[in-house]
This record gives C-alpha cells, structure tokens and sequence, in this order.
C-alpha cells in the first residue's frame, strides 16, 4: 500500500546492451541470494563480470561448476596464499571458503588504469599469456555499462512510475520494460553495424523516441508485409543519432582533493604560507612472508 521497492538483479550483455535476465525480491533482499538464481543462465565460456558486493567464494564455484569464467574485484581483507608468481603483480593464489571449508585456487592480477586506483581483480582465467592483466583490466572496465543500463531502465525508460496494484501486475509491467529495452537494442545493434561502431556510440534517448514511432505504427494496424520496411527505417534512424562524449577523458579519482578545492582549502593554505603534503604512496610491497616461510598476498 506504499511506493514499490524492489532490489532487481539483471544478467546483462555487454555487446548488445541488453538485459538476458533478471530477478527480483524485497528491498531488504540480499545481493547473493539474487546471484544465485542467475547462474543457472551461465553458459559454457562465458564470462560474468560483476561487482565487489557480489564476492563470495560459495558463488565463485558455482560459476566454475557451470564451465563459465567470471572477473571480480577482491575484498580489502583477503589474504590468499600465493602458489605461483606467474608475472610482475601477477599471482596463483589459493583462496579458502571457511564456511563451507572448500580451497579454490585462482588468479589475481593488480591492474593499474589511468585516473583510477590501484585494483585486485580475482579470475578464473589462469593463463597470463592467453589473457594478459591489461587485457582483463580493459574487460572489466566495461563492467560499468550495467550501471548506465540502470540509469536509461530507470531516468529514460521511467521505470520509477509505476500502474500496478498487485506484485502480479508489478512482475508484468516490469517484464514490458525489459521486453521494451530489448527491442531498442537489438535495434540499435543492427544499426551499429551499418555506421561501424559500437552500440554505445549511439543514443539511447533517441532510439527510445523512434521505438515509439514504430510501435505507435504497429499498433495502428499496419499490414504484415509492412513490417521489414518499418524495421529497416527504424534501424537506420537509429544510426543517426550519437551520444555525447568526451574521448581519451582522464579526471582524478582522490575524493580528498575534490575537497579540498570544494572548501577553498588550495587557495588558503597558499595565503597562510602552509604547503600542502601530498598522500603518502601506496606500499610497494606486495607479498608478505609468515612465520611458516608461507607467501601471502596483500591488498
């Protein structure tokens, strides 16, 4: 009897841009009970990549169980054995599950990425030389692509504003949505294909307003045969249009010196004579040795 609040789960790909499943609960629903129903829509091969909220070596070996791969970044607090150094700030690492007292043995990779912080990325991919660290830094910097996906279901689709009344019509008009988003997507890939780019180099916005041209034509009882004409036009309309980016865009991540200069605190220090002391910088020191002559690995 109240705003609709759901904690939603989607199963997203990264070329097209388009939701292959999703899963909801309450808001008070945990994140890994989510995953879980999920996984079960893993094929062989493929590579799941997903937040550091999601980490739980339980979900990690249900992935591998399945023949698929996944990237995520590790906890602050893991300390892995290390097994191998395959390369520089490259390691086999022997993670344990203490709760179900299972060992998996993993790859982490410290990955460096210009105008972003250090990072530990956990992978099932072993190989170093078939899948460098820069490569799967490359591959999990799209990762963000799901949370642009979230702000066009919920800003452009307004999937905020909602006519339902039952958790049954809820589930229905939810599914619309995805069903909505798919077909501008699909459209959109064909259409990327047409000017030689990616589906992310075209707006999102503008293939919306054409989707509901095509489908208000649809609607109005267009004979069958119209429908690859239609099809086609909506396509290259949506080749037309791009969005708005800034290429080759570096900014700095340290949220201390956005504050700073949001307090003016540059400018007052300069008058007072006070230099400011830079950060110190992160340790060099990656491994740490135990009383057991035993390598661990550090954050």
């Amino acid at each position: 009897m109240g705003p609709i609040a759901v904690e939603l789960c989607c199963l997203f790909d990264l070329i097209s841009r388009a939701p292959v499943h999703f899963v909801y609960g309450k808001a008070s629903t945990s994140e890994h009970k989510l995953i879980k129903k999920l996984i079960c829509y893993l094929k062989k091969n493929d590579l799941l990549l997903f937040d550091m909220g999601f980490y739980c070596c339980t979900t990690l070996v249900k992935i591998m169980a399945r023949s698929a791969h996944f990237i995520i970044p590790a906890k602050e607090n893991l300390r892995p054995r290390v097994v191998n150094k395959l390369t520089k700030s490259d390691y086999l690492c022997e993670i344990k599950d203490y709760n179900e007292k299972t060992t998996v043995t993993l790859r982490i990779v410290f990955v460096y990425r210009n105008g972003f912080r250090r990072r530990r990325l956990v992978t099932s991919l072993l190989d170093p030389t078939q899948f460098p660290a820069s490569e799967l830094a490359r591959l999990y910097h799209m990762r963000w692509d799901i949370e642009t996906f979230y702000r066009d279901f919920k800003c452009t689709l307004r999937a905020t504003s909602w006519h339902c009344q039952t958790p049954e019509t809820f589930h229905r008009e939810l599914l619309v949505h995805m069903i909505v988003c798919c077909l501008i997507r699909v459209a959109m890939l064909e259409g990327s294909k047409l000017c030689n780019l990616s589906v992310g180099q075209l707006s999102f916005t503008r293939a919306l307003t054409e989707t509901r041209l095509f489908l208000k034509k649809l609607l109005a009882g267009a004979e069958l045969y119209y429908w690859t004409p239609m099809w086609e036009s909506l396509v290259h309309c949506c080749a037309r249009y791009r969005v708005k980016n800034k290429p080759n865009r570096q900014f700095t991540r340290d949220q201390q010196e956005y504050r700073r200069k949001a307090r003016g605190l540059d400018q007052r220090s300069s008058k007072k004579g006070r230099k400011y002391r830079k950060p110190s910088p992160l340790p060099q020191s990656e491994t740490l040795k135990d009383l057991k002559e035993q390598i661990f690995l550090l954050s």
